[in-house]
């Protein structure tokens, strides 16, 4: 999973933000700039903002959630009238005594989703399935601000790239967009 080739540069050392811990290592809410380290020839790096979060019902990496009072909540239909941030678990925030990173801005890689293919450059909606976002207006709310530069195929069940612009956040219940 390419978060981890993501390293805090500002305002401290050199963390991977996909390390967690059962013990609070930052404050709540600290936001972090991190660089990402390019892989091989075709991948040209990166810079993001992560924010420091506990957590509460995230299973793996690469889902969304709203952060809530610093708790990192999976991003579901039934919280879709809140507008706390919207961002991607670094690591897995599974319960309470667990304490990592998500991504707020920035070019993600890691998005995890289920076998549901999408086109570039669509609105992007609250997904049927905790954790997930969609493309389907029935669904639930859309979210403003995550760009999806590239169409997905149901077989890329962990691949699907996408862009925050650093203030995703519900827009109410959208019907046609």
């Amino acid at each position: 999973m390419a978060v981890s080739q993501y390293k805090v540069i500002n305002p401290v050392g050199p963390v991977a933000v996909s390390d967690t811990a059962t013990v609070q290592q930052f404050p709540l809410g600290f936001k972090v700039e991190t660089v990402k380290i390019a892989s091989d020839s075709n991948d040209s790096g990166g810079y993001a903002k992560f924010m420091y979060a506990r957590g509460s019902n995230v299973a793996s990496a690469g889902q969304f959630v709203n952060v809530v009072n610093g708790s990192a909540v999976l991003l579901a239909s039934a919280n879709s009238s809140s507008f706390a941030p919207i961002g991607v678990a670094a690591g897995v925030l599974s319960a309470t005594n667990a304490y990592g990173w998500v991504q707020m801005e920035g070019y993600v890689d890691y998005y995890r989703h289920t076998n549901v293919a999408g086109a570039a450059q669509i609105p992007i909606m609250y997904g049927s399935t905790a954790g997930q976002i969609g493309t389907v207006t029935a669904v639930g709310s859309r979210i403003h601000g995550i760009f999806v530069p590239n169409s997905w195929t149901s077989s890329q069940s962990a691949s699907v790239t996408l862009y925050l612009d650093g203030a995703v956040r519900n827009i109410g219940i959208s019907n046609n967009n």
